[in-house]
């Protein structure tokens, strides 16, 4: 499968210090952008400003409890993936789990197997979805996962090695700017970059997706508008 976890962010909510240290480094190494939170009100006002692809939340914490949390989200989004992380695994805990469609549980301690499982669970959940189908101002589209890319006609257009490296980066830090030294990491793989190619290649791609649609700042790079 294609490394499609570092497109995505999370959310992890754990009111131990050192334990959401920990996990969270675990889970960086692995996914684009992790958001942590030590209590439910902080975790909420997170999702409601970042919108997270994946909520990991601990169940025993102070004030709001992690169940009450994730009732808050399902309130008003049925589809994030929710993996909540508890020491207990009584036949309560179950029915109260099964009726806030969690993706998974996972029993502490918390190894990086764990993780990595309940993350990509999650991610087979999400490309169920269409998750990772970005679509363009001018309707053309590309899948991520698949690498396939649609013109706005709709009909499926082959890109160029460079083309479709170029672009997987531009979207994996969407709306951020892009550095020549992370494009040249990406990209050129290796080789020196080449700003007379990139500027052909940034040509290329902004009359597939749209002219307006990546923009070049100050010489440092490039952002990708969606």
């Amino acid at each position: 499968m294609k490394n499609i976890l570092k497109y995505l962010t999370i959310l992890y909510v754990e009111d131990d210090d050192e334990v959401r240290i920990n996990i969270s480094n675990s889970i960086a190494n692995m996914v684009k952008k992790v958001y942590t939170a030590s209590n439910a009100v902080d975790a909420l006002e997170l999702y409601d400003k970042y919108k997270p692809d994946i909520i990991f939340t601990d169940i025993d914490m102070k004030g709001m409890n992690g169940l009450d949390f994730v009732k808050e989200i399902r309130e008003e989004d049925s589809l994030t993936p929710i993996v909540v992380l508890t020491a207990f695994k009584t036949e309560r805990f179950l029915m109260q789990a099964v009726s806030l469609h969690l993706e998974s549980y996972i029993i502490k301690p918390i190894s990086y197997k764990d993780l990595k499982e309940a993350l990509f669970n999650c991610s087979e959940k999400l490309l169920e979805r269409n998750k990772f189908e970005i679509i363009f101002p001018n309707n053309a589209k590309y899948n991520i996962h698949t690498t396939i890319f649609t013109n706005e006609k709709g009909e499926i257009e082959k890109l160029q090695n460079k083309e479709k490296l170029l672009l997987e980066t531009l979207i994996e830090f969407k709306n951020e700017l892009v550095f020549y030294d992370i494009i040249e990491e990406n990209v050129w793989e290796g080789d020196s970059l080449n700003k007379g190619t990139l500027k052909v290649l940034i040509g290329k791609l902004r009359h597939k997706i749209g002219k307006n649609t990546i923009v070049n700042e100050n010489e440092q790079g490039y952002r990708l508008l969606l």
